[in-house]
């Protein structure tokens, strides 16, 4: 049977690495969170100190010019002896730096209010700086009663403090990123542990494909694995079952096809070999003899001509029964049973047919002849029934063929060995179905051959000239 040309493989999408692509999965988190919350305190670090500055400029101012008012040594003009006017705590707090220009004598003083954080990393005072730039700034007058302008004061931010305050925040957010890696690791380790096994089942796997059907899966921890690993096992077993059966299967029909040959090379030598040297002798004595000893030797040729005849239809109806062909299902069934009572006109058998089973496929209908007629043999043969029941019956679920009987020979019944079961287990199994043989109580024996409703729509499920079950 020529099969259609298969279609090329569908190409799949490359796979991925499932441990290095979960671990690069929460690195790039680890970083998204290590770069968004950076930038958001260095965004929000630049925002308050602006705010300080553009609050604490103009509260400078006025303290500076209070401080100027205070009553001092009248020839004392200098900007040296100033405290610039915030006290210590607040100036930490704030972390400014106050530069007051006089114009008297042209002075300049600068005060910065240093923290005791840790000096913070060049770089990130430079970033600082430049966030920054000119807007973190300010600068107003000094002015002296009665509103005399003596100079000016500019307020800036410390920025080694407040890089120091910085660096604090971006080392938090530094150890947070870390933990995520940290925490990274420790789930890909074990990940990787749980998915070790894996490369022992591409092992497995790779020893299949060579043709070893004893490769077994191991058995992972992880319980996904190991589900597909017993899956993957159950379904292994499977395929070698149906492998050796199919090994049997092939050696079974290479020895019934055998066998089928040597019988009808005896059939042909003992019956018409036989019968056709009859007919050359008859017909050598008929040439010889006289014509009123010809009739006897004609006589002869015709008996001989006869018994080929019907040794001929008995062959041809072995290998195939003529009637299905011409009469249908239904028919040579009803002539089997007829013919199987008046063998045995003391077994009562009972026939009970479906309706519509003359226009089943070919496979089919064979393999329901030749089943029904060797379950009523073995039936009448091994067993020495009463009654046989027959019944073909057809449903949703497909078709279902029953040979019951109540028989028993006294001794241990044989009906479930040999090569007509085994046939008939072929037959079956070719099309799909199921095939059972089991005792029945007290008495007798149930033969049941389901076939699926593929079977009954398909004739190419089977091969177009299955095994004869044995006889």
């Amino acid at each position: 049977m020529r099969h259609p040309p298969m279609s090329p493989a569908p190409a799949h999408p490359p796979g991925f690495d499932l441990k290095r692509h979960l671990a690069l999965r929460v690195t790039l988190f680890a970083c998204l969170i290590g770069l968004g919350a950076s930038g958001f305190v260095i965004d929000h670090s630049t925002r308050r100190i602006g705010e300080h500055v553009r609050l604490s400029g103009p509260t400078v101012e006025q303290l500076i010019g209070r401080e100027l008012d205070t009553p001092r040594d009248g020839f004392d003009r200098s900007a040296d002896n100033l405290a610039l006017a915030l006290p210590d705590a607040l100036g930490r707090l704030l972390r400014l730096c106050i530069e007051v220009h006089t114009f008297y004598a042209n002075q300049s003083r600068q005060r910065c209010y240093p923290d005791a954080s840790d000096a913070a990393p060049a770089a990130v005072r430079a970033l600082l700086a430049w966030q920054l730039g000119d807007a973190a700034r300010h600068a107003g007058p000094i002015r002296q009663y009665p509103g005399i302008t003596v100079g000016h004061v500019t307020v800036t931010p410390d920025l080694d403090s407040e890089a120091a305050a910085l660096w604090q925040q971006l080392r938090l957010v530094l150890a947070i990123s870390a933990g995520v890696l940290l925490l990274n690791l420790l789930i890909y380790l074990p990940v990787r542990r749980a998915l070790r096994p894996t490369d022992r089942v591409l092992d497995t796997l790779r020893r299949l494909e060579r043709g070893d059907l004893t490769a077994r899966m191991p058995r992972p921890a992880l319980v996904e694995l190991r589900r597909i690993a017993e899956g993957f096992d159950h379904l292994a077993e499977r395929l070698q079952r149906t492998d050796r059966r199919q090994r049997q299967l092939a050696q079974r029909l290479l020895t019934v096809r055998e066998q089928e040959r040597r019988r009808l090379a005896r059939e042909l030598h003992d019956e018409f070999g036989q019968s056709l040297a009859s007919i050359r002798a008859e017909a050598a004595c008929a040439a010889d003899a006289p014509p009123a000893e010809r009739a006897a030797a004609i006589d002869a040729i015709a008996r001989s001509t006869a018994t080929m005849m019907d040794n001929l239809q008995r062959i041809l109806h072995q290998l195939r029964p003529v009637g299905l062909e011409e009469f249908g299902l239904r028919a040579s069934l009803t002539q089997l049973a007829d013919t199987a009572r008046r063998h045995h006109p003391a077994c009562r058998i009972d026939l009970r047919l479906a309706d519509d089973i003359d226009r089943l496929p070919d496979a089919l209908t064979v393999s329901l002849y030749r089943i029904s007629q060797e379950g009523l043999s073995n039936a009448l043969r091994h067993g020495a029934p009463r009654q046989i029941r027959l019944a073909l019956e057809r449903d949703a679920h497909g078709m279902a063929l029953t040979v019951e009987d109540d028989g028993t020979s006294g001794a241990q019944d044989t009906r479930g060995s040999g090569l007509g079961v085994l046939g008939m287990t072929e037959r079956v199994e070719a099309l799909g179905g199921h095939f059972s043989l089991t005792p029945r109580q007290p008495c007798g024996m149930t033969l049941h051959a389901g076939f699926p409703p593929s079977a009954l729509t398909h004739g190419d499920l089977a091969d177009e000239h299955p095994p004869a079950a044995g006889r």
